[in-house]
C-alpha cells in the first residue's frame, strides 16, 4: 500500500522510516534528545514532502500521484487456497511476510498495528450512504482483532480511520497532485496511513464514488480499512486474499481472517522486526489453522 498504483490507493508504508524520522524530529525539537538513527539515502526534499504529508492537519502539502485502475472484477469473497487448512501453513506464512512485513516495494518491516481502540469517522457528501457499509466492515474487524472499534458518522472530529466518501466526479484531495500536473483523469481512491516505531496513529481515505462504481466502492472499502489495520503490503498473484489488487471483494476470506487474527495476537507486539516476527508468526498460525474459528 506504498505507492499511488495498484487497486487504488495511496500508502505511506514504503517511507515509514523517513516518516518516522519526522516525527522523531518533531520530538527532538520539543525534548532535546538527539536521534539515534538517521534514514540513508533521503534526500531533503523527500523527508519535506512526506513530514509536511505526515503532518496534514498543521502544515497541507500537496502530494504527487496520477490516477489509478480499478480492480478488473469485484467478486463476492477470496477463495481458499487449495487443499486441506492443516497444508496451508506454509502459504500462510509467506502471505503474513509479504502483507504485514513488507510494503507495496517489497522492504521489510517491523509488526504494525493499532496499539488499542480505534475511532472511524465516515464523512463527506456520500458519507451516509456507506455508513452501513464501513459498520459492517468494523465489526468484523473488530470480531477478528478483539479490538474496540466505533463508526461515527460526519462527527465535526476527524477519526483514526478517517473516511471520506464523495460524490463528486471532479473530486481530487487537495494533497493529491496528478504527476502530469493535469487533472485531465478522474481520483478514484487513497489511502494514507501513519505509524510511529510500529504503532498506527492514523489513516486518512478518499473514496470518489462519482466516478466508481458502487461494487468498487465497496471493494475499495473493505480493502483500504483492512490494510489500515496494518497490512501495507501486497500479494499479487494470489487471489485467496484481499491483498490482491487485481480483483475487488465484498467480504474477508478464509486466508484474510487467518492473517488479521495473526497480527493481533499479543504475543506480537508493535515495532517488532520482521527476524523475531516470523518464527512466532508461524507458531501463531499453526495454532489458528487449528482453530475451528479461524
Amino acid at each position: 500500500m506504498d505507492r499511488y498504483l495498484s487497486a487504488g490507493h495511496l500508502d505511506l508504508s514504503a517511507f515509514q522510516p523517513i516518516i518516522q524520522e519526522g516525527v522523531e524530529a518533531r520530538r527532538e525539537r520539543e525534548s532535546g534528545r538527539t536521534m539515534d538513527q538517521r534514514i540513508p539515502g533521503a534526500s531533503p526534499l523527500s523527508r519535506f514532502v512526506l513530514l509536511a504529508l505526515l503532518l496534514l492537519p498543521l502544515a497541507p502539502a500537496p502530494v504527487l500521484g496520477s490516477s489509478v485502475d480499478l480492480p478488473a472484477i469485484v467478486l463476492q469473497a477470496p477463495p481458499d487456497p487449495d487443499g486441506h487448512p492443516s497444508q496451508w501453513l506454509n502459504r500462510a506464512v509467506g502471505l503474513f511476510d509479504q502483507g504485514a512485513l513488507a510494503n507495496e516495494t517489497r522492504h521489510g518491516r517491523p509488526v504494525t498495528k493499532w496499539p488499542g481502540a480505534i475511532g472511524i469517522a465516515v464523512r463527506g457528501d456520500a458519507g451516509s450512504e456507506w455508513l452501513a457499509r464501513v459498520q459492517q466492515i468494523a465489526d468484523d474487524l473488530a470480531d477478528l482483532t478483539g479490538q474496540q472499534i466505533t463508526v461515527e458518522d460526519n462527527p465535526l472530529w476527524a477519526g483514526d480511520i478517517d473516511v471520506y466518501v464523495t460524490n463528486r466526479a471532479s473530486y481530487w484531495p487537495f494533497f493529491v497532485e496528478p504527476v502530469s500536473g493535469v487533472k485531465d483523469q478522474p481520483f478514484t481512491c487513497v489511502a494514507l496511513p501513519s505509524t510511529v516505531n510500529g504503532e498506527i496513529r492514523g489513516s486518512k481515505i478518499h473514496i470518489n464514488a462519482g466516478v466508481v462504481p458502487p461494487d468498487g466502492v465497496s471493494a475499495c472499502l473493505l480493502e483500504e480499512i483492512f490494510q489500515s489495520m496494518g497490512f501495507f503490503g501486497e500479494t499479487p498473484g494470489h487471489p485467496e486474499t484481499v491483498l490482491d489488487d487485481d480483483i475487488g471483494y465484498r467480504e474477508l476470506g478464509s486466508m484474510d481472517r487467518l492473517l488479521l487474527r495473526t497480527l493481533y495476537d499479543p504475543r506480537l507486539s508493535a515495532g517488532m522486526p520482521r527476524d523475531r516476527a516470523l518464527p512466532l508468526v508461524r507458531q501463531i498460525l499453526r495454532e489458528n489453522l487449528s482453530d475451528p474459528r479461524r
